[in-house]
């Protein structure tokens, strides 16, 4: 697709620093103003989330041409795949037949409670399961993350894996997924689906699906 406002690299340079800007909410020492960007951008994660993937349902049902160009381009294909909409599963036809079948799309996006961080065990994975959403919540340097429980593009469940020093370790295969974004240390093309997460001041741990 044609560049409108931007080059690539001059929205690659957009893309990072509004993550570098908001990795660093966390070292403010103002915890209300944290707490609410936080807040807000969830708020604004769930809007971009549910009208994102409504189009990306239309554009599958009606325009498979279409698809297939979205993801040779740069800009676009950064910003489906934030929210998931080019994951393996999406490539391989799997969320077509879902929207076809009318299944688990037509779920309204929510937040399920799934326990309390102050409970969970570091560099420890549980298995969660809810909506047909087989899930992983992994503790990691205090932080808690949300993924989806299968290696890759394959069915082997990854509640057997181990967690070290941030990474999330296959037990089939050996191979390592970065728990802060989901990536492949040796293939950057394959990552794990993260689901968004939100930890409460008492610890409460919520997972947002359908988002």
């Amino acid at each position: 697709m044609k560049s409108i406002f931007l080059s690539d690299t001059e929205y690659e340079k957009v893309a990072a620093r509004a993550e570098a800007m908001v990795e660093e909410l966390d070292g403010l020492p103002y915890p209300k103003v944290k707490e609410n960007m936080h807040e807000l951008l969830r708020n604004f994660d769930m809007l971009h989330r549910e009208a994102l993937t409504r189009l990306f349902k239309e554009i599958i049902i009606n325009h498979p041409d279409l698809h297939l160009k979205m993801q040779m381009d740069k800009s676009v294909k950064l910003l489906f795949s934030l929210y998931d909409l080019f994951h393996t599963e999406i490539q391989n036809g799997a969320l077509a037949q879902e929207i076809m079948a009318g299944s688990d799309f037509d779920k309204y996006p929510r937040w399920i409670p799934v326990g309390n961080a102050n409970a969970l065990k570091e560099n420890t994975v549980y298995k969660y399961a809810e909506e047909g959403e087989d899930v992983l919540i992994c503790k990691s340097g205090g932080e808690i993350h949300a993924v989806k429980n299968c290696c890759g593009n394959t069915s082997l469940p990854l509640d057997g894996a181990s967690i070290m020093q941030g990474y999330l370790i296959c037990p089939w295969h050996g191979c390592n997924y970065r728990l802060s974004d989901g990536i492949m240390e040796t293939n950057r093309l394959l990552s794990l689906k993260k689901y968004p997460i939100n930890v409460s001041d008492a610890g409460e741990i919520s997972v947002g699906l359908n988002m």
